[in-house]
């Protein structure tokens, strides 16, 4: 028995091992995620927004939902989680009683509503796909006040098979073929660290993300007039691939930085409009000390990030050659 990747019906692979033991947060009283916890991570939301409503900024959190959490018609009896006891659903409950409760955007019930509808979820993997990302994005951008890209679907992608993270556990390894997309149509990148250009070369054994920053431009007169500032993890990512390439295509501004933690130093400094907060379900095992200073991680990381993009474009070139 494979004690990380729940085999559901139709081809749907669902983590429930791994360092946060995803399948066992669905319990009020879970190890690693009790309530208790919870209640921290409600306090940090509305610590978060008082602080940027000081500043006159808007903060919009949204916990992005595990396939256990929407797709619960793929389990065989007896039901692997009770769905309504997610970490997700939980804090929405507590947030619900909070004067900050407009910081709080639900993507369970928008998502679980419209899983019939289109594939929302890669079915080997923990991400969501270009639909579920292009449902939560519309609902962001309704809290945003501005008017989502509505042809982003319709952009250029590519029909891209590989062995998913989760597909890759099995004995035989399952692949998937999904569409890969490339949102970019008005915006331009207009700056990444040396953390994000080694991530654009890494294929395997990536050995850090934090603290890759991304920034684009989008002048046209589509736009809407807001610089978003979005915290996040691989379901936003630095790539035009996902949610931060949506919200560039959207807005005039937009920056990406990889860490559960704010830079406060640094939200001062680029004086957003929006600061979006986005994580996935799984992650909130941990609540963030609000500690992260790029220019730290930047001083730390930077050697070796621009030694390991050069040895991968090296291997790229050896290997293009032998072909």
């Amino acid at each position: 028995m494979n004690t990380e990747v729940y085999e559901g019906k139709d081809g749907w692979l669902f983590l429930i091992g791994g360092s946060n033991s995803a399948g066992a947060l669905y319990h009020r009283d879970a190890p690693l995620l009790p309530d208790a916890k919870l209640h921290r991570w409600a306090k940090l939301v509305e610590d978060r927004a008082r602080r940027l409503a000081g500043m006159g900024v808007q903060y919009v959190h949204a916990s992005v939902p595990e396939k256990l959490t929407i797709y619960d018609d793929k389990f065989y009896d007896p039901p692997m989680v009770d769905w309504r006891l997610s970490p997700a659903v939980r804090l929405g409950e507590m947030l619900q009683r909070s004067p900050y409760a407009h910081a709080w955007v639900d993507l369970v019930e928008p998502l679980r509503t419209a899983r019939d509808e289109d594939q929302l979820y890669l079915k080997t993997d923990t991400h969501w796909a270009a639909a579920g990302c292009f449902l939560a994005y519309k609902f962001v951008c309704k809290r945003l006040g501005i008017e989502p890209e509505p042809d982003l679907l319709a952009r250029h992608h590519l029909d891209y098979g590989a062995y998913m993270d989760l597909g890759a556990k099995l004995n035989p390894p399952v692949p998937e073929v999904f569409k890969f997309y490339d949102f970019t149509k008005n915006s331009t990148r207009i700056y990444a660290n040396p953390i994000a250009r080694y991530l654009e070369t890494a294929t395997k054994d990536v050995v850090m993300h934090v603290g890759s920053h991304v920034a684009f431009r989008n002048d046209a007169s589509s736009a809407a007039n807001k610089k978003i500032l979005i915290f996040g993890d691989s379901c936003a990512s630095q790539r035009m691939d996902a949610l931060t390439g949506m919200l560039a295509e959207t807005a005039r501004e937009v920056e990406f930085i990889w860490s559960s933690n704010f830079d406060w130093a640094y939200i001062k400094r680029a004086r957003p409009d929006v600061v979006i907060y986005e994580l996935a379900e799984r992650f909130l095992t941990k609540v963030p000390r609000d500690n992260l200073s790029l220019r730290r991680v930047l001083a730390l990381q930077a050697p070796r990030a621009k030694w390991l993009a050069w040895r991968a474009r090296k291997r790229a070139a050896r290997a293009a050659k032998l072909v």
